[in-house]
């Protein structure tokens, strides 16, 4: 036999909790044919040297926002940078399928105000060539793809070509539009859908539509998502993705309690954050995980398992649309100009001043602005000396209250200064891995693709490995490449993918862990959207080779021209018992 590649000599984590060994991997058509200890060079067309490197599987990225990108990007970098192999896209009930052609411009507003993904460059990007949920993902079969692509069906956009974007909003869905989403979500699951997703966190969160008002689904009848879970209990298959604040907030564990009785299916929950000024903050969250499998209940939470920051300028910012309506007047009020004419009104700074709190801002992202940090100063007077201060600590040298700092900085500079948040989770490395070593815990959480502005978290794979592995040891590489690829793997309900085994599409990636690293003091900023304008990114350092079904799709953080992405859906004998994935 030939193979079409050959991986030789490396050090194999086969993403199972095997303990790792050094052996040589053969690949054909996309599969692993052969693992073993002595296969000849002589036998493949090409060879990657890999002793004294490690071999682990592709990661699987199950939340993103790619819906877009892939269309531009066929790698989803960032994280097709740093081993993912396969990303899920359709997360927290955004998407553009299915969708009439009438709704489609406000379709892409809205991505823009939820997920911070510019319009303009959608309308630039997407063909438009579907309407359905399986016209969707039949486009998507058709686009050139680096990586693999798990798709939900995103439940803002069924309510809305259901029932209408007011209706939607305002009111309950009757039973006919109960049927046709049921209808509907059968027709995606039979066309490839991975499960259904939504988000339910009433009014105060920071995916609202163009408008400010919540968008559908965080508004809805819980109804709506448990008819829809009953819909998967018959198939006996599919899983279902929802963003819920959890911590204090009893209805939100209501409803994803509820919806595990009834659809009896996974439920990945999103998200667990673990917060430094809070250490208690994610106590609450591994307790109901707890409770929900004592009742029997499949119930998973995906965390932020990477160092955590947004770096933004005041012009492009606004994630804290949730805490209070002055702030979202902020956001919505247009361009620089615009927003800089609001700065200066005293009667805005005032009704400002009035709602700010930063306990209330612990919360949204970002945090409270005495916790910012300028990053982006050099050149601006008079704060071109205040690199890396905390605007705390320049507000008090200064005497002035924060929000008059704030003010007196933006309309200084024009909103052209920079500042990073302060880390909200890294300050303690024992803390944080106890959280994600919880059996129902999951990594990830990236958020490709969303918030190109002030986020990046496609790298979270390179910095989970190189720090909570290599550098304080609180797990293995054993462990790490376990919840990287094949417990998600297998909890989406994807055949054959997630570990390095004989008869698994070949997704790896090949990396020398002395080297692996990322950047973690700045984003980089890149100007390479479709409009030349930018996004933030962090590259990979030591990941040599990225593998997808058998062909290398970046070598040395360099994307191949290689496409053998395909789009990927459950399979229902792995979907329904991923609780055993351990003991396997």
């Amino acid at each position: 036999m030939t193979y079409d590649l050959l991986i030789k000599g490396g050090t194999i984590v086969d993403g199972t909790q095997a303990p790792r060994y050094v052996a040589d991997i053969a690949i054909n058509d996309g599969v692993i044919v052969e693992i073993g200890g002595n296969i000849s060079s002589d036998l493949a067309k090409e060879v990657i040297p890999a002793a004294g490197k490690i071999v682990a599987p592709g990661v699987v990225d199950l939340h993103t926002h790619y819906d877009a990108q892939i269309h531009w990007d066929p790698n989803c970098t960032n994280s097709g940078w740093h081993g993912a192999t396969t990303v899920g896209i359709g997360n927290c009930g955004f998407g553009f399928a299915p969708c009439e052609p009438a709704a489609r411009e406000r379709s892409m507003i809205m991505m823009e105000t939820t997920e911070q993904v510019p319009a303009n460059i959608l309308a630039q990007a997407l063909q438009w060539t579907w309407e359905s949920f399986p016209e969707w993902l039949e486009h998507l079969r058709t686009i050139a793809k680096g990586v693999n692509v798990a798709s939900f069906l995103p439940l803002n956009s069924l309510m809305i070509y259901v029932m209408g974007i007011d209706a939607a909003k305002t009111r309950p869905a009757t039973a006919a539009e109960r049927a046709r989403m049921a209808a509907l979500l059968d027709e995606a699951m039979d066309a490839g859908a991975i499960g259904f997703a939504f988000s339910f966190q009433a009014e105060k969160n920071g995916h609202t539509d163009f408008d400010g008002t919540p968008m559908p689904t965080d508004v809805m009848d819980p109804e709506e998502v448990y008819l829809l879970g009953e819909v998967l209990k018959k198939r006996g298959e599919g899983i279902i993705q929802c963003l819920v604040d959890m911590p204090g907030l009893a209805i939100n564990r209501g409803i994803i309690e509820e919806l595990a009785e009834r659809s009896g299916r996974p439920i990945l929950h999103n998200i667990l954050m673990i917060v430094d000024a809070m250490p208690e903050f994610h106590q609450g969250v591994l307790e109901f995980l707890d409770d929900m499998e004592s009742k029997g209940h499949n119930v998973y939470s995906q965390a932020m398992s990477m160092h955590t920051w947004t770096e933004f300028n005041f012009i492009d910012y606004n994630f804290w649309d949730g805490v209070h309506p002055v702030f979202k007047e902020f956001s919505l009020a247009g361009g620089r100009e615009e927003k800089l004419k609001l700065a200066a009104d005293l009667d805005y700074q005032q009704r400002f001043n009035q709602a700010y709190d930063p306990i209330q801002m612990m919360g949204s992202a970002g945090g409270p602005i005495e916790s910012w940090k300028l990053v982006g100063a050099s050149g601006y007077q008079p704060y071109a000396g205040m690199e890396g201060q905390l605007l705390g600590d320049i507000a008090k040298q200064r005497k002035l209250e924060i929000t008059d700092l704030f003010f007196d900085i933006f309309l200084k500079t024009e909103g052209k200064v920079e500042v990073r948040t302060t880390e909200i989770g890294s300050e303690c490395p024992d803390r944080i891995g106890a959280v994600l070593k919880h059996p129902r815990v999951m990594f990830g959480s990236s958020d490709g693709g969303a918030h190109i502005k002030y986020w990046s978290g496609g790298q979270f794979s390179t910095d989970v490995i190189t720090w909570l592995g290599r550098d304080e040891a609180k797990f293995t590489l054993e462990e790490l490449h376990y919840k990287l690829s094949y417990l998600t793997a297998r909890f989406a309900g994807l055949k054959n993918r997630g570990a390095l085994l004989e008869g698994y599409h070949a997704d790896i990636m090949v990396y020398d862990l002395a080297d692996l690293g990322c950047r973690l003091d700045r984003y980089d900023v890149v100007h390479d959207l479709p409009d030349g304008s930018y996004r933030r990114v962090v590259y990979a350092e030591g990941v040599e080779v990225v593998i997808c079904n058998g062909a290398i799709t970046c070598r040395d953080g360099i994307c191949t021209d290689a496409t053998p992405g395909r789009v990927v859906g459950p399979d229902s004998a792995l979907g329904r018992v991923p609780e055993l994935m351990a003991a396997e």
